[in-house]
């Protein structure tokens, strides 16, 4: 469900907190599990400066090597450190964002109310409204420079409705200087411990770099290094530990707007044996690919390879040949978005438990070995389970959807069961969470995140730069020169 646009309400020239909470947690996950490999490396390396058949290896080629090799378990548990700083950092703002953005989504949809209960109760046009609403310090003249402009007519207007949008006035000037104070400070707190982080990592890079020189005895790459010290080639009939692997390169920061760009080259690239191995290895890849949007776009299934998935997805989009009562793509997701926003059937049924179940079917065929999916078939799928989830867990605007799940006892039931099962897969639990993630309503089977932490700003010791609500987040820095 699409979080709230209109931010000049609390005063504000843009989203506060645009960053989405699920990519800063996959981006965590991605940097610790690079500090891993580095450190299994480090390991490795410190293991073959003590082996005896390294030791017991005399001469000058023996000496040339070992003194190669001597810098690298610093170098290497340094750069570890730097990894780790930067996921541990991801993981915290992650948290928090999850935790304010709905508070902001809700003090701007409150505000939201007042203005339109301002248009209501007098009977103005939307900009005398928003005169009103923004200007509390000025309300008593504003109300009589906007009495003829009502509807009503400016006696009945200045006699009866005055009052009421007084109050909402009130209220909504409130809302912005209480609540509204905390979060940002809360917000600017967050990110200044994130760029804090993201620069002590920094200097540990640069301390690497030190290390690293630049040539010679000072060189970073091992070769060089081995012949500075006077080792011949031909004594290095031995294979050292390889690459810790590669970088969070352009293809894995997926792009968030559709298109080629937001196609990750890294993992279609990959042969079938690496791709297994991801899957199995790390499930968080499938929220990852699920950022995806370009291959689901559109009002027709994409051209996949699996019959599994391809029959999965039939029911994701509008049938051939049908026309689309709302605006937009056709697709399921949009059909609930629409039901969950207006309170009102699409083609005169609602659509929430059919997305639930293909939603489910969506996380059999990612985790079933034997679907053949190929690295596109992944990409869409993951994607279009990705959207159907966002879809599930948008906002009840007008409680229809969740007082039909109420009246229907057995559909509520069927509904929670056939979610919690889609959890309990990996690809499941990496794309929609944990089970205890979310508060569940019995009486509906929804599920939904439960209410943020009491707003008190958290002090975790981290100092940071100056940074403000809605700024970007800064570029993450190189740190990795070993590669």
């Amino acid at each position: 469900m699409a979080r709230p646009t209109d931010w000049w309400i609390l005063s504000l020239d843009k989203d506060p907190l645009p960053q989405d909470p699920d990519n800063l947690r996959l981006w965590s996950t991605l940097y610790h599990d690079f500090a891993d490999q580095i450190d299994l490396v480090r390991g490795g390396t410190v293991g073959l400066m003590g082996d005896p058949a390294i030791t017991g290896w005399l001469g000058k080629s023996g000496q040339a090597f070992f003194d190669a090799l001597t810098p690298y378990p610093s170098m290497l548990n340094t750069a570890t450190a730097a990894y780790r700083e930067i996921g541990d950092a991801f993981e915290i703002f992650s948290s928090r964002t999850r935790s304010l953005q709905p508070q902001f989504d809700s003090l701007c949809t409150q505000c939201l109310s007042k203005l339109q209960a301002i248009t209501t109760d007098g009977g103005l046009p939307e900009t005398d409204a928003k005169q009103l609403i923004m200007n509390p310090e000025q309300l008593t003249g504003n109300l009589m420079a906007v009495a003829s402009h009502s509807s009503l007519g400016s006696d009945q207007f200045l006699n009866s409705a005055a009052d009421k949008i007084r109050a909402h006035v009130i209220d909504a000037a409130n809302l912005r200087d209480g609540q509204l104070a905390t979060l940002k400070s809360q917000t600017t707190t967050a990110r200044k411990a994130l760029l804090d982080a993201i620069h002590d990592a920094a200097a540990m890079a640069s301390q690497v770099t030190k290390l690293a020189g630049g040539k010679g005895t000072n060189a970073a790459d091992f070769g060089t290094r081995f012949a500075a010290f006077g080792g011949a080639a031909t004594d290095l009939n031995l294979i050292l530990p390889g690459s810790v692997g590669t970088d969070l390169e352009d293809g894995m920061v997926l792009d968030p707007a559709a298109g080629p760009d937001g196609v990750p080259d890294w993992w279609t690239s990959l042969t079938d044996e690496e791709r297994q191995h991801y899957w199995q290895s790390n499930p968080e890849i499938a929220a990852l690919l699920g950022s995806v949007r370009y291959y689901t776009d559109g009002k027709t299934p994409p051209a996949v390879s699996s019959p599994q998935l391809a029959k999965a997805l039939k029911d994701a989009y509008i049938r051939p040949g049908e026309e689309s009562q709302i605006d937009g793509d056709g697709q399921l997701s949009t059909a609930l978005d629409y039901e969950l926003d207006t309170g009102l059937q699409v083609g005169g049924r609602w659509h929430i438990s059919k997305a639930a179940g293909t939603l489910s079917s969506l996380m059999k065929v990612l985790d079933n070995p034997n679907s053949d999916l190929t690295p596109e078939d992944q990409i869409v799928a993951a994607s279009m389970a990705t959207r159907l989830w966002r879809s599930i867990l948008g906002q009840d605007k007008t409680g229809n959807v969740g007082q039909m799940l109420k009246d229907n006892p057995g559909r509520a039931t069927d509904l929670e069961n056939t979610l919690k099962s889609a959890m309990s897969s990996p690809s499941g639990r990496s794309i929609m969470g944990d089970q205890g993630d979310y508060d569940w309503d019995a009486a509906t089977g929804l599920p939904t995140l439960p209410p943020a932490p009491p707003t008190n700003p958290v002090n975790d010791g981290i100092d940071g730069g100056d940074i403000g609500p809605g700024d970007e987040l800064p570029e993450l820095p190189e740190i990795d020169p070993l590669v």
